[in-house]
């Protein structure tokens, strides 16, 4: 579906995109990269919106630039709000749609995008909606012609849980109804729950791509550090357990406040969890708080780097 061999793009001196190389096949692709990676301009890349300095972006094995057929097959929501606030929601999704679609047709289309993406407009207009309704207006926006692609470029934003099931739940349909969607984020578990395909971007270039489960092996290469707040001698007994079992790297006790923390440290953390787990069952410990310290995506990046 979408194929970019090292392709680089500059925006004066800052280089946005560094000999990059991926694909994207039938399924949801999960773009995974923390912000400033490149990922708004990788998509921008294959939508046409960007020339590339240098390497080839194929797209449904066409080139984008120029291209009008093309982008008729393409659903996009971008990270911004591109939305016009003194509009109603349904005269906004229409007005997209009759840009392609017949007029009658695109008042049908409308109705069953908006409908699709459980968006209940009630006449308001947009800038009386809440964050999570823009977006689903956006795609409603985005699907109303009904592409073969869609590419969302962090649609999670701002979204309470609900919302970010919902949209899940919204992503995963459209993929059953066979729509290749790639998708964005710097959230690991957001893409691991739906991509059938993932690829990790940093600073303009492709770390590793492939199945989830192929990801997440490299990324559980990263050391884990995990906080353990309880009562002391339910520490000192956790750690003893856990040192006998030989899945740690370091232990430490740190001071906070009036409270002593345990700190750990291990590159093995699917047996670490499952171990901790068990001997805390087993041992009746009473932990009050578990706090993974160092699960955010600049971190595991830099380390991958």
């Amino acid at each position: 579906m979408i194929e970019l061999t090292e392709v680089s793009k500059a925006f004066g001196d800052v280089v946005a995109i560094l000999r990059l190389s991926m694909s994207a096949k039938n399924g949801v692709t999960g773009f995974l990269g923390p912000n400033g990676s490149g990922k708004s301009t990788t998509f921008k890349l294959i939508m046409g919106e960007l020339y590339p300095d240098d390497g080839i972006v194929r797209v449904f094995d066409e080139y984008p630039i120029n291209n009008a057929s093309l982008k008729r097959r393409i659903g996009y929501v971008s990270e911004h709000e591109d939305l016009y606030p003194w509009m109603k929601g349904k005269q906004f999704v229409t007005s997209l749609a009759k840009l392609i679609l017949p007029r009658e047709q695109a008042e049908t289309a409308a109705k069953e995008a908006i409908k699709k993406v459980g968006l209940s407009v009630k006449g308001k207009r947009i800038k009386a909606y809440s964050k999570g309704m823009k977006q689903r207006l956006k795609i409603a926006a985005a699907i109303v012609h009904h592409p073969d692609l869609l590419i969302l470029d962090e649609p999670f934003g701002g979204l309470d849980p609900i919302g970010r099931r919902d949209m899940k739940e919204l992503i995963s349909e459209l993929h059953q109804e066979g729509v290749t969607v790639l998708v964005s984020s710097h959230i690991l578990y957001e893409l691991d729950e739906m991509s059938t395909r993932m690829v990790l971007i940093h600073r303009g270039q492709t770390l590793a791509e492939g199945p989830p489960a192929e990801i997440l092996n490299i990324i559980d290469q990263f050391p884990h550090q995990i906080l353990f707040k309880a009562p002391f001698n339910e520490l000192q007994q956790l750690s003893k357990h856990l040192i006998d079992k030989d899945i740690v790297n370091t232990i430490t006790f740190k001071r906070d406040k009036i409270d002593i923390d345990l700190v750990i440290t291990t590159d093995n953390p699917n047996s670490f969890y499952s171990v901790a787990t068990q001997v805390i069952a087993e041992n009746n410990l009473l932990i009050k708080h578990l706090e993974v310290q160092t699960d955010n995506i600049e971190s595991i990046f830099e380390f991958l780097v």
